[in-house]
């Protein structure tokens, strides 16, 4: 008797081969964040650049309190732009804490930058997206070398955000520090002037009281002597009106 295998037996294969796919790519997208923030996979970074520009990210993530990643990658996915990865990378890497990314993709030699929310409700967006524009612009310099490029645009990128958040920071205190002698002398102005007021007040008050007095001449009365008129004496009596002063 001839065994004739049943076509389940057939469809077994496929459906386990594309789940091992399928749990194979998620492997891939679910990569782990760098320990020191740069992610090189086309070796443009020499082993000193790569420690000393990963230096500087460490010492910008302390400044302002957030992640910074860069990463660089030989070729991208089908169907996935520089600016799509970047998105994704710092999502998987960062989560919901601050942070910001640059992704290089040297098959188009191309970069993009991705903030998370945090830095669109920190700064203003207009800067933001200077930023990322002046960024493909070092990009496009091919005057530089790869590593000159990359270095450079992740620096520059660190050093705009570093300026925005110092604006933003003297703008939160109520009192600048340039504004600090000023605030004090204003409070010290105000009360000397306000005691020069009083003083002046009392001053004119009492002048004005003084003016509205009333000054009369005595009434003299001399008494007759001899019998003539105005004849002179030698008492008299001086009587002043009641409201007289």
């Amino acid at each position: 008797m001839r065994y004739t295998p049943r076509p389940k037996r057939y469809l077994l294969f496929p459906a386990f081969a594309g789940v091992w796919l399928a749990v194979a790519g998620w492997s891939m997208a679910q990569t782990e964040p760098p320990v020191d923030g740069i992610r090189d996979e086309t070796r443009a970074l020499s082993t000193e650049s790569h420690r000393v520009l990963a230096e500087e990210l460490k010492q910008f993530s302390q400044n302002l309190k957030c992640d910074a990643w860069f990463q660089a990658t030989s070729f991208m996915p089908a169907g996935l732009t520089v600016r799509r990865q970047a998105q994704i990378t710092r999502r998987e890497w960062s989560g919901t804490r601050p942070a910001v990314l640059m992704a290089y993709d040297r098959a188009s030699n191309s970069n993009a930058m991705s903030f998370s929310p945090d830095f669109w409700e920190r700064y203003p967006a207009a800067e933001l997206v200077e930023i990322m524009q002046e960024t493909r612009r070092i990009q496009a310099d091919t005057k530089l070398i790869l590593e000159e490029r990359l270095i450079q645009a992740t620096r520059y990128w660190m050093d705009r955000l570093r300026s925005m958040e110092s604006v933003r920071l003297k703008q939160s205190l109520w009192l600048q520090r340039g504004e600090k002698p000023f605030a004090l002398a204003v409070p010290i102005f105000l009360a000397g002037g306000g005691v020069i007021l009083a003083l002046l007040g009392i001053v004119s008050r009492r002048r004005s009281a003084r003016a509205g007095r009333r000054f009369l001449f005595p009434e003299v009365q001399v008494g007759m002597r001899f019998g003539a008129a105005y004849g002179g004496g030698v008492t008299s009596e001086i009587k002043t009106n009641a409201g007289a002063q």
